[in-house]
C-alpha cells in the first residue's frame, strides 16, 4: 500500500514537472543516430512517450491475459478444472474405500497436483497399488509422498502397514524403531509396533514396549488391562518351557517367584491363575495347583479352570470327588464340570459314572475332548465299536474347528 501511494507521488510530480517545463516554452528534442536525426517539439515528444507507455502496458496485460487464458484452456480440457480435479480426487476415495483399485489409482494420481492436500490420495494410491500386487508402484508413490512438508511419519506408517499386511514384520519393524527415536510416544507407532510383537509372539518385546504404551494412552483402560493379562499368562508359559531344563526340584521356586511377582489384580485372575496352574501341573506339582484352582473357583467360576481342575491327579481323589459334585449342585447344565467329573471317575476306575457324566457332558455340549474321553473309556470297557464310532466323531469335530 505505501509503495503504490510512493509510486503514484512520483508519477505526479513527474508529470507536473514536464508540464511546467512545457507551458514555459516551445523547447525541442533533437535525436541523432549515425547520420539520421529526429527532430520534434516537446510537446509531441510528450504525447509520443505517453502512446508509447499506453501501447506497451496494453501489450504487456494481452500477452499476461493470453498466457492465463491457455492455461485455463489446458486444465479445462487436458486435465480438468480444479473444482473437476477435486470431484474426481473425492470419486477416487470412494473407488479407494470400497475396493476397485485400479479405478481410484488412476483417479487420484491424476489428480494429486490438483488438491490443496494431496497426502493423504498419495497415500489412498499407494495403497491401491499395493492392493492390486504393484509394490514397486506403491514404494515410488511414497516416495514422492516423502517431498512433502511433514509427511515421514504417515508415509512410514504406511510403509510399515504393507509389510505387515504381507508379514514381512521385520522390515515393518525397522521402519517404525528410528521413527519412535525420533518422535517418542506416538501413539500410532505404538499401537502398530504392539500388534507386531503379538503377530510374532515376542512377549519379551512386548513388554518393553508396554510403559511407554500405557504413558501414550494408546489403548483404553479395558484394553490395557487385557494386554497386562495376556503378558502374564505368556510369561509363565515361557517359563514353563524354559524350566524343563531344570532338575524337577528347582522348578517350583522358579514358578512362584514368577508368580508373587505378578500384581494383587493379576493374582485374582483367573485366566492368569489357570495360566500358573497349569504351569504348576506340568511339572508334577497337581496337589499345589488343586489348591490355587479350588480357591480361584469358589470366588469367580471359570470354565478353564473347571477343565483343568478334572485333569489334575492329586492324592486325595476322593476330596477331589466331593469338590465336583459340590460344584454340580450349583452348576448342574455345566458341561465342563460334568467332563471333570467323569475324568475322576475314569482315574478312579468307576467306569460306570465316568460314562454317565461324559454321556450328560457330550448332550449339553459336543466337545472334542469329551468325545476322546468317552471314546478311551469305551476301548477300556472293550466296546472297540463304539470308541472306533467315537474317535472318528471327534476327529470330525476337531476338522469343523479349523
Amino acid at each position: 500500500m505505501r509503495l503504490r501511494l510512493l509510486k503514484a507521488i512520483a508519477f505526479i510530480l513527474l508529470a507536473s514537472a514536464l508540464l511546467f517545463l512545457l507551458w514555459r516554452g516551445d523547447g525541442y528534442l533533437l535525436i541523432a543516430y549515425g547520420t539520421k536525426t529526429i527532430e520534434m517539439t516537446l510537446w509531441v515528444a510528450a504525447l509520443a512517450l505517453v502512446v508509447l507507455y499506453l501501447a506497451f502496458w496494453f501489450a504487456r496485460k494481452v500477452l499476461i491475459g493470453s498466457a492465463e487464458m491457455v492455461r485455463r484452456f489446458r486444465e479445462i480440457f487436458l486435465f480438468g478444472s480444479v473444482e473437476r480435479a477435486q470431484k474426481r480426487a473425492a470419486t477416487g476415495m470412494v473407488d479407494y474405500l470400497t475396493g476397485d483399485w485400479l479405478e481410484a489409482r488412476k483417479k487420484l494420481l491424476r489428480t494429486l497436483d490438483k488438491v490443496e492436500y494431496p497426502l493423504a490420495n498419495y497415500i489412498a494410491a499407494a495403497r491401491s497399488s499395493f492392493e492390486m500386487g504393484d509394490e514397486a508402484e506403491a514404494d515410488n508413490i511414497l516416495d514422492k509422498a516423502l517431498s512433502l512438508a511433514h509427511s515421514e511419519l504417515p508415509v512410514a506408517l504406511t510403509r510399515a502397514r504393507l509389510h505387515v499386511q504381507a508379514e514381512r514384520y521385520e522390515e515393518a519393524i525397522n521402519i517404525l524403531k528410528p521413527i519412535d527415536i525420533k518422535m517418542p510416544r506416538q501413539a500410532a507407532v505404538l499401537d502398530l509396533m504392539h500388534h507386531i510383537y503379538i503377530a510374532q509372539k515376542n512377549w519379551r518385546a512386548l513388554e518393553d514396549l508396554f510403559p511407554a504404551m500405557r504413558k501414550a494412552k494408546v489403548l483404553s483402560n479395558t484394553e490395557f488391562d487385557a494386554l497386562e493379562q495376556m503378558l502374564a499368562c505368556e510369561k509363565m508359559k515361557t517359563l514353563s518351557e524354559q524350566v524343563k531344563s531344570l532338575l524337577v526340584a528347582e522348578r517350583l521356586p522358579a514358578l512362584q517367584n514368577l508368580w508373587r511377582s505378578y500384581s494383587r489384580s493379576l493374582q485374582k485372575n483367573p485366566a492368569v491363575v489357570a495360566a500358573y496352574a497349569e504351569a504348576l501341573a506340568t511339572h508334577y506339582q497337581d496337589q499345589e495347583a488343586e489348591v490355587l484352582v479350588r480357591k480361584a473357583l469358589n470366588n469367580d467360576w471359570y470354565a478353564p479352570l473347571v477343565n483343568l481342575y478334572g485333569r489334575l491327579q492329586v492324592k486325595e481323589i476322593h476330596s477331589q470327588i466331593r469338590t465336583l459334585e459340590s460344584w454340580l449342585k450349583e452348576h448342574g447344565q455345566d458341561a465342563n464340570v460334568l467332563l471333570s467329573l467323569g475324568r475322576v471317575m475314569l482315574r478312579n476306575q468307576q467306569w460306570e459314572l465316568a460314562r454317565d457324566y461324559f454321556q450328560r457332558s457330550m448332550n449339553l455340549q459336543a466337545s472334542v475332548e469329551t468325545t476322546m474321553e468317552m471314546a478311551r473309556l469305551m476301548e477300556k470297557m472293550g466296546d472297540h465299536k463304539k470308541s472306533s464310532d467315537l474317535y472318528q466323531q471327534g476327529l470330525l469335530l476337531a476338522e469343523q474347528k479349523k
